[in-house]
């Protein structure tokens, strides 16, 4: 959602604190500058002096939007205040209290943090980032690389990068990768504003014609300096699924030739299905990566370590206290740790997460989706994606009867619902937003937007940021850009009422 024509008075009470800053940013939606204007459980039970807030509890609330900032959000309820835990309570009073005063607890806050990213992804949080375009930069997987090798050393277990390996940051990718916003991943990235950026060394595009051709691909990358392969479960530039049978063979050749294999789960991770997408049990019978790529819902970007992973469980990094330690002491000579306010919002994500099954929600959601979209006469074969993670072609989205606000990826657009219990429910859904009784709840809601001051942002049909100065639909409440819809705007539903 975003502003529009923000009256003074309306905007000040919205804002927070740590976002009146930043007033003249345009938001993706209203959560990404932490307004809330739809209220979490909490906050509404009786005798809370802060249940006024807000007027409804969000699974109570569902709304049609489906982008929430490119998947940066997995709920509408405050993960902080809704993972209500001892200690995350108690820091995030340090918090608003003063961000100084927090300080002093920010290791410890680390160490809590990095136990829950533990538990719940079976993975070790090494790296954190402002964006997961910074984590993919091959320099920084390259040095990583090397800090990992150089622990190992000191076991007897592992040697020391040689060759051209010890100089090189080429990585190699596989065929059709999303790319990143910067650097080399950038030169075939989907989005067009990326690629004039581009710089340092093309990634080697690894083909996945068969079994044979991974190999000796991945075999000339590694002669040619290639210190990773990245991989996708899902292709973020079109929704494919990665096959078994091709992680396996993947995993097959990057572990014969000492191959570090990263995977990027930036828009998977949880959504489809289990903890990272890698997970799942016809991908994780037959091993699992090096390194791992996380951010958007996650609430935190960065990189983790898998110590299963193919090429890292030879290393001999055993222990526990060895384990942390070569956490810690990339941390502390490297990087610097993540804000107290990230690392809490993601670490009462993870709690919630955990808590309300997310991973297993995300299955029946995307069921019930899928289901909704083929009744409405989508082929199954064009949907793309896997579970609650969906892709549709921009021409099946644009002509869906029951619009919703999706996010684009080049010639399709991802649905990313949240993973909120109201979404379980296939009746409620169509109640409430895909069948002709939702029409008197669209209404509801356009009502309810416009005394916020608020709209959807961007296009139910390409995807694209939509003119602020283009009017909301009474009816079905979502906009369309010029491109999509030239003139007067033609209400899909408008024959329903």
């Amino acid at each position: 959602m975003r502003l529009v024509k923000a009256d003074p008075q309306l905007s000040t009470q919205l804002e927070t604190p740590d976002n009146s800053k930043n007033r003249k940013r345009m938001p993706y939606s209203l959560r990404s500058r932490g307004r809330q204007t739809i209220p979490d459980r909490s906050v509404c039970r009786k005798g809370n002096p802060r249940a006024t807030r807000r007027e409804k509890y969000p699974e109570e609330f569902p709304n049609l939007d489906f982008h929430h900032s490119f998947g940066s959000f997995l709920t509408q309820k405050s993960p902080v205040v809704e993972a209500v835990e001892g200690q995350i309570a108690r820091y995030w009073q340090y918090l608003s209290q003063s961000p100084t005063l927090v300080q002093y607890h920010i290791h410890e806050i680390g160490d809590r943090y990095r136990d829950a990213f533990r538990k719940f992804f079976t993975a070790d949080p090494i790296s954190l980032h402002g964006h997961v375009s910074d984590a993919s930069s091959p320099a920084l997987v390259a040095s990583l690389i090397s800090h990992l090798f150089s622990h190992a050393v000191k076991t007897g277990r592992a040697p020391p990068l040689e060759g051209p390996s010890r100089v090189s940051t080429r990585v190699a990718v596989i065929e059709g990768y999303y790319g990143a916003g910067f650097g080399p991943l950038a030169y075939d990235a989907v989005m067009d504003i990326a690629r004039p950026v581009a710089n340092g060394p093309r990634p080697i595009i690894i083909k996945t014609v068969n079994a044979n051709t991974i190999d000796i691909q991945i075999r000339a990358a590694k002669s040619l300096g290639c210190v990773a392969l990245f991989a996708e479960i899902v292709r973020a530039r079109d929704g494919r699924v990665l096959s078994e049978s091709l992680w396996k063979n993947i995993l097959k050749a990057c572990e014969k030739h000492g191959m570090v294999l990263v995977v990027d789960e930036a828009m998977t991770s949880i959504r489809c299905g289990a903890p990272f997408a890698h997970q799942l049990p016809q991908y994780c019978k037959h091993g699992f990566p090096d390194l791992i790529l996380f951010g958007k819902a996650v609430r935190t970007n960065g990189v983790a370590i898998d110590w299963r992973g193919i090429n890292i469980n030879k290393l001999g990094i055993l222990e526990k206290e060895d384990r942390l330690f070569v956490n810690l002491d990339w941390q502390e000579r490297v990087t610097e740790m993540a804000s107290a306010a990230d690392l809490l919002s993601s670490w009462g994500t993870l709690v919630l997460a955990q808590r309300e099954q997310w991973p297993q929600r995300a299955r029946q959601i995307g069921k019930i989706l899928r289901g909704v979209i083929i009744a409405d006469g989508i082929k199954e074969s064009h949907i793309g994606g896997l579970h609650s993670l969906v892709y549709l072609r921009s021409q099946d989205s644009a002509r869906f009867p029951f619009p919703v606000m999706g996010a684009k990826a080049g010639k399709y657009i991802r649905w990313l619902p949240t993973m909120d219990s109201v979404m379980m429910s296939e009746d409620h859904l169509r109640s409430k937003m895909f069948g002709p009784s939702s029409i008197a709840y669209r209404k509801a809601m356009w009502t309810y937007l416009q005394s916020k001051n608020l709209h959807l942002g961007f296009c139910s049909g390409c995807g694209n940021p939509v003119d602020e100065d283009v009017k909301a639909c009474e009816v079905c409440v979502v906009r369309k850009c010029e491109e999509c819809e030239a003139g007067e705007h033609v209400c899909p539903l408008a024959a329903l009422q």
